[in-house]
């Protein structure tokens, strides 16, 4: 891209992560979710133990705009802390959180830690959502912690509750505006752009942004610089390597053209998070999104998924729980936690 052209879009015949020549996967993909404009080749790595996914051409910057015109609103989290049956899951919650991953607790410890937490483990997909709201972090009274894509700010508002000082980075600035308005530090901007100081965080947290990162290899490196020695990196993204993306191919709802400029095996994720010198302590995969993307991938186009979730797509989430039992790298979401 030459010269400021925003209209001219980035071949990139290598894949990202390894430098091997891809192989085209898919072509002719279009944007299925929000309409944008334009149509898109997604190649795959043949290397053995990488095998990412990725646009090449990659979207110009106005393709970018167009893509993001309609996403997500990023509007505040609805308070539902005052609910009856909000109310009464928090006990669980805290238990399970306490039991899990060693967080405070307040009135009738003894009976949340060795109740009502344990009860949650048997429930797999209420343990998963768990899991995954706090990205699997092990408690850290007063620790420093970034969330960059921090959306609508959801992830820091149960971060303070859990203890952490909490900030956010967000490209959009109308996320940036949303998690202002829980009081929390935000700014605008690509992580780089930050030029944070070295060893400034005891976690980074990035919950579905690095496959909208043209180079993730970078980011990674940024993501240890600004790590204290002993902090984590925790790492949500789609996984191609899903039951999902296997019985859905190009409608799979992880593909997502053009926002997702790479889809991560398990192989690639890995070899990003190593080669940036990070050493990998937690790693799985998750089915907690499989009923959506049951419903989003058997839709023609996202106005086709009207509604909630159904009979099917909830069928699909149980045989998903069921195939990991098989086929532990089989879930719909990756999750990582590394350490520096």
């Amino acid at each position: 891209m030459n010269g400021g052209d925003r209209t001219a879009r980035i071949h990139r015949p290598a894949c990202p992560v390894c430098g091997a020549t891809g192989q085209v996967l898919y072509s002719g993909l279009a944007d299925r979710l929000f309409g944008a404009p334009g149509e898109w080749t997604m190649k795959q790595c043949p290397t053995s133990g990488c095998g990412l996914l990725w646009l090449d051409p990659a979207p110009s910057a106005d393709d970018l705009e167009a893509a993001y015109r309609t996403y997500y609103t990023h509007r505040p989290a609805r308070d539902v802390s005052r609910e009856p049956l909000h109310r009464v899951y928090a006990w669980f919650k805290e238990g399970y959180f306490a039991n899990r991953f060693g967080y405070p607790v307040s009135g009738a410890a003894a009976v949340k830690r060795a109740v009502l937490g344990p009860a949650l483990h048997l429930l797999p997909i209420a343990a998963d959502n768990l899991d995954m709201r706090i990205l699997f972090l092990r408690a850290r009274p007063g620790g420093r912690l970034l969330d960059v894509g921090c959306g609508n700010g959801s992830t820091l508002v149960t971060m303070r509750q859990m203890g952490w000082q909490g900030e956010g980075v967000d490209a959009d600035p109308a996320a940036v505006e949303a998690t202002r308005s829980h009081g929390i530090e935000a700014r605008v901007g690509t992580l780089e752009s930050q030029h944070y100081a070295d060893d400034s965080f005891d976690a980074v947290t990035m919950s579905h942004l690095i496959e909208h990162v043209a180079d993730p290899v970078a980011l990674v490196r940024e993501c240890r610089r600004i790590l204290r020695p002993g902090g984590h990196l925790a790492i949500a993204t789609p996984n191609a390597g899903s039951i999902g993306h296997a019985r859905f191919r190009e409608r799979w709802r992880g593909l997502e053209p053009p926002r997702h400029l790479v889809v991560f095996t398990a192989g690639a994720l890995r070899r990003v998070v190593e080669s940036a010198g990070l050493r990998v302590e937690r790693f799985h995969t998750s089915p907690r999104l499989a009923a959506l993307i049951h419903r989003e991938s058997m839709a023609p186009t996202r106005n086709g998924a009207t509604g909630g979730p159904g009979f099917a797509d909830h069928l699909w989430m149980s045989l998903a729980y069921a195939r990991r039992m098989l086929d532990p790298w089989s879930g719909e979401e990756l999750a990582l936690v590394a350490s520096r």
